[in-house]
């Protein structure tokens, strides 16, 4: 019964994924798709954080027989053509030249709407060069490097801890799901929690973290059964002794089944209510030794998370600072009218069939 879910699943979102491929952009080589500095917490500190998102040909799974994961079109965000190694590096050399002028301590996140430790996405020399440039500036501190699982190898996590040194390091993998079938069928991520734990280990054994993505409201998953999937992911992942959790609750992108369920009215972006709920809740849990950090992607917006809109912005501003800070303090001033509804949309909404046998209490 699962495989044939699974295949009804992939043949929606290659569907999609054909109007998202055909959409691609080939625009300029020597540029990222995009990168933005914000405020972190850097262990005791705080700092500056650059996220880049290089432009490559773009994530293998994405662009292979299985199309992708159900909520994603970074494809988008790539290019119809692979950059050359010096492409690559002029652009990350680019992107930080955003952090000029400011002092320790630093974070380079660095994405690829893919995977960073795919050779087909970034070159080993390119890998390389960059692990270098990252190197020889003393304010970084921190380094994020997003992968998919199978990338996670120990020639590999030798290599990044061989050149960025003592730098603090994790390793950012979506696990969206500690639930195979959910993480499977309804996201189609086609990897398992055995390969998620399997990258942890050799992560570790190099001393470098796993940041876990956690996904907010899959579809075809209720509200409230979301809120009970995200709970017991994260949980999972704490207790499998991740370093960082990412809390991501589901924007609607275009050319995915997402979108297409949210045009048809089957779907709805995740109540900015529930994330604080997760969040509360899952903090208590984490005891203060594990990050849970949350930065929603347009909140407030019809495609993102959301409430009433009267209250979604107080709503974001204190999630954000709960980010920083990790006090749940903050979440006590937030109240608006619309908690009846999404209290009332909880309990009178269909149960999901794929979620933990767990409820909430």
């Amino acid at each position: 019964m699962n495989e044939q879910l699974l295949k009804i699943v992939q043949d929606e979102i290659l569907k999609s994924r054909g109007s998202s491929i055909r959409r691609r952009r080939s625009g300029n080589l020597s540029v990222a798709s995009s990168a933005w500095v914000s405020t972190a917490r850097l262990k005791d500190e705080f700092g500056k954080a650059i996220s880049i998102v290089l432009n490559t040909v773009g994530c293998s799974h994405a662009r292979g027989a299985a199309g992708g994961c159900s909520m994603c079109s970074y494809l988008l965000d790539g290019t119809t053509r692979s950059p050359t190694p010096e492409q690559l590096v002029t652009q990350f050399e680019g992107a930080m030249s955003k952090l000029d002028g400011e002092s320790a301590p630093l974070s380079v996140k660095i994405y690829t709407s893919g995977s960073f430790l795919d050779p087909e996405e970034v070159p080993p020399n390119v890998l390389e060069r960059v692990l270098e440039l990252i190197a020889a500036d003393d304010r970084v501190v921190q380094v994020v490097l997003e992968s998919r699982p199978e990338y996670v190898s120990d020639e590999m996590m030798s290599q990044i801890r061989s050149v960025l040194e003592g730098r603090d390091i994790e390793i950012g993998i979506g696990l969206e799901s500690s639930n195979d079938d959910i993480r499977n069928i309804c996201i189609n991520k086609g990897f398992s929690l055995t390969d998620f734990q399997s990258a942890k280990k050799i992560a570790a054994k190099h001393g470098i973290g796993i940041r876990s993505y956690v996904l907010v409201k899959p579809p075809f998953l209720t509200e409230r059964d979301s809120i009970v999937d995200a709970i017991k992911t994260i949980t999972d992942a704490i207790q499998m002794g991740v370093t960082t959790v990412s809390v991501n609750p589901v924007n609607v992108q275009k050319y995915t089944l997402v979108e297409y369920l949210w045009r048809n009215r089957e779907y709805r972006p995740p109540w900015l209510w529930s994330l604080v709920e997760i969040l509360k809740r899952t903090h208590k849990e984490s005891q203060g030794i594990v990050p849970i950090i949350c930065d929603p992607v347009a909140p407030g917006k019809e495609r993102g998370t959301h409430n009433c809109g009267k209250c979604d912005a107080a709503f974001a501003s204190a999630i954000r600072d709960f980010s920083l800070h990790q006090d749940t303090e903050v979440f006590e001033r937030l109240d608006c009218d619309c908690k009846k509804t999404w209290a009332h949309n909880l309990k009178h909404e269909d149960a999901s069939n794929l979620v933990h046998a767990t409820r909430m209490k």
